[in-house]
Order: structure tokens, then C-alpha cells, then sequence
């Protein structure tokens, strides 16, 4: 199978001096932009409290983009299940499966980030059991006629979704995971996998290809059948190295705020380091008024193509090839972060030229 391009509508808003509006109504410039230059999906980003993703609902972003489109694929996600009733989840993804048959699925965690947990009352160690605790309810709502579970955080009586979902067996499923443990438990469950950097960009050549080692592995050992695998990358690609490089600043400044959204809970000094699963991390206070302090580290242009596999700021002829290894290494999906934080009319021109230039040599 080619090998497929989404784009994400991160909602990142650094600048919150402007209107929220604008960031909104750039997101649908993406998601028009996207179903009409042939972009196979989008993958809706979802944070609260903090400007880093300013959308509280990929959901209802989701049932939007439904409406504006016709063949687009649509994944809300990363949906934190600890953050949310598991009833109330299926229930929304049976409706969205409605406003788009066969086009839409979901995107699942544990949770990335403290604060937001914080404030919804959820304590760190119970995120891991929460989330398989409502995965598995979510499963069996979509799929079967009427359940009843007795569970430690979720109890309720005999129950049936109405309306059901129309796609079967169910909308697909996909869990985030960015550590070799984690890829490994997404493999026991046969589900779709969704990956990126553990910390954000800046990922060295060969973590990669050791954490889809780790995934293969555990499905030869349980013998589940290969899900989708959906790999998150920031592009940009340009006629010129220096066009494809016009935003690197917005990158850096993007990466700085995801890592004050993930600060203490691990280390990127090694590999074993950056592919281990990342802790719940302290509480903190750095963000005022919904602003959030970044941090504060920096990066060269000199060499960005030889030192990482993340971000993909290229030519055309550049970014097909490292695109192509990824499909030998049985990548199905890359989702690109496009709109770090530029103009958004510099964003659309981004993914027209990858339409032209990208797209073609993977159909």
C-alpha cells in the first residue's frame, strides 16, 4: 500500500494578543485545503487550559470538518481518555461515524501533560489504569448490543449506544504511543499506532526504526494482525533548502512550548532514554492567563538533514526519499505538522507545493 499524507490542525496560538478566531478559522483553511488538493486525512489536535493546542474538543472540531467535506478521512485525536466518560466518547464517535460513514476514527492515550489532568481531578497514577479501563469499554460499546460493567473507575448498568456506529466492526481505533513499551502493549490490543518524536521534534536518525523494531516484534509474539501505522512528522518543503527553511524559527519556537508542556518527565540525552515511557512528571506553574512559558533551546539549520529524522524542512526530491524509507519500513501514514506558528496563508501555500511536488510519487 502507498504510503498516505494527513495534515494536523495543531490549534498552536503563541501570539494570544490575536483574536482566537483567526486560529480557528485557520484550521479550516487547512481542512479545506486538504480535501481539495487530495491530502488523504486529517488528525485533530486536543489540549485545554494552555496555548500550546488551544482546541478543548477535537470532537466537536471533528463533526465541522464532516460538514466542509466529502471524502476527507477524520481523526479526532489525541482524545485523553482518563479526561473524559468512555459512555460519552463512543457515544460521540457513533454520531460522527453518522456525519461522515466510513471517513472518521479516533485517536486515544493515557495523557501527555500534567496540567491539564490536574485540573480535571485526575491523579497521576491512575492515568494508565483509567485509560485501559476505557478503552476496553469504548471497544465493546461500539460493537456489541448492550453492556453492563462493574469496573473500579467506571460502573454502569445494562447500556446500548443510539444511534450505533455504521462503519463495522466499529470506527478506527488508534492509540498514541511514543515509547518502545508502549508501541509493544498497542501491538497485544491489534489496533492502529500512532507515533511521533517522545519529546517533540529534533528527533535523531534511528529511533524510529528502533521503535517500529519494538512494535513488529511484539506482533510476531502475539500473533495479532499489523495494524495501520500513522507517524507524526513537522515538514516543510521548498523549491530551495533556504525556502523549505523560511520558518525554522516558528519550529524552534513550537518545540520550546511542547517541552514546557512535557518538562521533567524524562530526558532526551539518550536512545534508550527518549524511547522510554515518559513519567506523569510534577506540577508546576508555568502558564499565566492560559500563556504558557517556554522554554528556551535552540538549534542551528547547519546539518538539520543529516543529524535528524524530525523535522522533514526539505526539497521535494529530499523528503520523497526519506518518505520512501519509511514506507520499507512498513509506515502506512505520515501526519504532517505543518502550521508552527507562520502565517496561515503560508501554511496552505506549504501543502500546495507538497501536493505537487510530494504527493504524486507515492500513488
Amino acid at each position: 500500500m502507498a504510503l498516505k499524507f494527513w495534515v494536523t490542525t495543531p490549534f498552536f496560538y503563541p501570539d494570544m494578543s490575536r483574536p482566537w478566531a483567526e486560529v480557528l478559522d485557520g484550521m479550516i483553511k487547512i481542512v479545506d485545503a486538504a480535501e481539495e488538493l487530495g491530502f488523504e486525512g486529517i488528525t485533530i489536535n486536543e489540549n485545554q487550559f494552555q496555548n500550546y493546542t488551544c482546541n478543548p474538543s477535537a470532537m466537536m472540531f471533528a463533526t465541522v470538518a464532516a460538514q466542509r467535506t466529502k471524502r476527507l478521512r477524520i481523526k479526532p485525536g489525541v482524545v485523553v481518555l482518563p479526561a473524559y466518560n468512555p459512555l460519552l466518547v463512543a457515544s460521540q464517535m457513533a454520531l460522527l461515524d453518522h456525519l461522515a460513514p466510513g471517513r472518521t476514527g479516533i485517536g486515544v492515550a493515557r495523557g501527555g501533560s500534567r496540567y491539564q489532568l490536574d485540573r480535571l481531578g485526575v491523579k497521576p497514577e491512575d492515568q494508565r489504569p483509567m485509560y485501559e479501563e476505557s478503552l476496553e469499554i469504548i471497544r465493546r460499546l461500539l460493537t456489541e448490543d448492550e453492556v453492563e460493567h462493574q469496573g473500579k473507575y467506571y460502573s454502569f448498568p445494562r447500556t446500548t449506544l443510539v444511534p450505533k456506529p455504521i462503519t463495522k466492526p466499529h470506527p478506527e481505533l488508534w492509540i498514541a504511543s511514543q515509547s518502545a513499551a508502549g508501541v509493544r502493549k498497542v501491538a497485544q490490543t491489534g489496533l492502529n499506532l500512532v507515533t511521533a518524536p517522545n519529546f517533540g521534534s529534533f528527533e535523531p536518525h534511528g529511533d524510529l526504526e528502533v521503535l517500529l523494531a519494538a512494535y513488529d516484534d511484539e506482533l510476531k509474539k502475539t500473533g495479532q494482525p499489523r495494524g495501520q501505522v500513522m507517524v507524526l512528522r513537522h515538514t516543510s518543503v521548498g523549491r530551495t533548502e533556504e525556502e523549505a527553511l523560511e520558518y525554522f524559527d516558528d519550529l524552534v519556537n513550537e518545540y520550546n512550548h511542547y517541552m514546557a508542556l512535557v518538562k521533567g518527565e524524562g530526558t532526551t540525552e539518550t536512545r534508550e532514554a527518549r524511547l522510554t515511557t515518559r513519567g506523569a512528571g510534577s506540577s508546576r506553574d508555568y502558564v499565566t492567563k492560559g500563556c504558557m512559558r517556554p522554554e528556551e533551546y535552540s538549534f542551528s539549520t547547519e546539518g538539520l538533514w543529516e543529524k535528524y529524522d524530525d523535522p522533514v524542512f526539505t526539497t521535494p526530491d529530499r523528503m520523497i526519499e526519506r518518505f520512501k524509507t519509511y514506507e520499507e519500513m512498513g509506515v502506512d501514514h505520515i501526519a504532517c505538522l505543518i502550521a508552527v506558528g507562520q502565517p496561515i496563508e503560508a501554511v496552505i501555500k506549504n501543502m500546495e507545493l507538497m501536493a505537487e511536488a510530494v504527493l504524486p510519487a507515492f500513488r
